[in-house]
């Protein structure tokens, strides 16, 4: 298995937002790569990731993307590595995430329902089960443990003494999880505007539904928006915005969670208007992951015996297949030292480091 992988580390979000497939482009991928092998598309606010089982250049000419910065290329086992730690929310902004898990899990089930995981199965279940290991067995999920979270602190911090927020996107998973946290924050007055879906139940009576439609009108009453959408068009451009400022003037604070981003620019430079992307949350990650360093290296060692067990399986099957039944010193070997068990396969099996 191989990925290329493009995340906030080495790239900022108007640059990721190139990677950022929406549903009908990964379905492209997925018919592009189904004559070569295996393909799970993962896209989030912070990275977009391609994983394969085809030679890299096979997957430049489907993808139409070089292997070159600021993409990264993971093979072999260090792509199986990289997935086991992000799962395990160790690649996150905000160490130990919820959302990251669900987000893998959930781009492995839409390429298996398309079909396309031939060679990928057994690696993206077994990181899903590490990445709930590390969950229940540390306690890096502890403290604000979401982008979310962060984000509806954001706003309850600017708004201070409470004013009232603009939600566009509440209907998806994460912008969902974004409404609730806000919902939960007394003093707030929370609008969710959205196109045909409604309100999540969970939150149906803690905010007020709008049209999107409608969305520029609400924001004249407004003293926050936060846009996390799924769609590749604009939810609020600096002109429209320009008419609000001018003609209902206050101080806005503009969240946008979306990639590829919602929000154009242009409005962070309008009079009173502040804008602030998926990025701006890395000062107050660093703070979060400086408070459970403990729990962090935990789920490291989580996530290295996960990794350990996972290898020692592969090569028990490459042996059985092989060379029939494990001998019983060799199960015994893997029950209780799976690295070595693996080490000593390869050498029975003649294979190279």
């Amino acid at each position: 298995m191989n990925c290329l992988s493009i995340d906030f580390h080495g790239a900022p979000a108007q640059e990721r937002a190139e990677y950022a497939f929406s549903r009908r482009a990964r379905e492209a991928l997925y018919e592009g790569f189904r004559p070569l092998g295996g393909c799970v598309v993962l896209v989030t606010c912070h990275r977009t990731e391609l994983y394969f089982s085809c030679p890299v250049a096979r997957a430049e000419e489907v993808t139409g993307r070089a292997a070159v910065p600021p993409a990264r290329l993971y093979l072999g086992a260090e792509a199986e590595e990289h997935l086991f730690l992000l799962a395990a929310g160790l690649c996150s902004m905000l160490a130990g995430e919820d959302e990251i898990l669900r987000q893998v899990r959930d781009a492995y089930e839409e390429a298996r329902a398309a079909g396309v995981t031939k060679g990928l199965d057994e690696t993206f279940q077994a990181a899903i089960a590490c990445g709930k290991d590390v969950r229940t067995r540390t306690k890096i999920s502890s403290f604000a443990c979401s982008v979310a979270t962060l984000a509806a602190n954001e706003v309850a911090a600017f708004l201070k003494e409470g004013g009232s927020v603009l939600v566009v996107g509440g209907t998806g998973k994460f912008g969902a999880s974004v409404l609730k946290n806000l919902a939960a924050h007394r003093g707030l007055t929370v609008y969710a505007a959205e196109r045909t879906h409604g309100v999540p139940a969970s939150v149906r009576g803690d905010v007020i539904p709008v049209s999107y439609e409608g969305r520029y009108d609400v924001l004249k009453i407004c003293d926050a928006a936060v846009s996390a959408t799924s769609s590749p068009h604009v939810v609020f451009s600096a002109e429209r915005t320009r008419e609000i400022v001018q003609t209902c003037p206050r101080e806005r604070l503009f969240l946008d969670l979306a990639m590829p981003p919602d929000i154009e620019r242009g409005v962070g430079e309008l009079a009173g208007c502040i804008l602030s992307g998926i990025d701006g949350f890395a000062r107050r990650a660093r703070e979060n992951n400086e408070r459970k360093r403990d729990a962090i290296a935990a789920a490291h060692a989580v996530v290295r015996e996960s990794l350990d067990a996972f290898a020692a399986s592969q090569a028990a099957h490459r042996f059985v297949m092989c060379r029939g039944r494990l001998p019983a010193s060799l199960a015994a070997l893997r029950k209780t030292d799976p690295r070595a068990f693996s080490e000593r396969i390869a050498a029975l099996l003649g294979e190279k480091k």
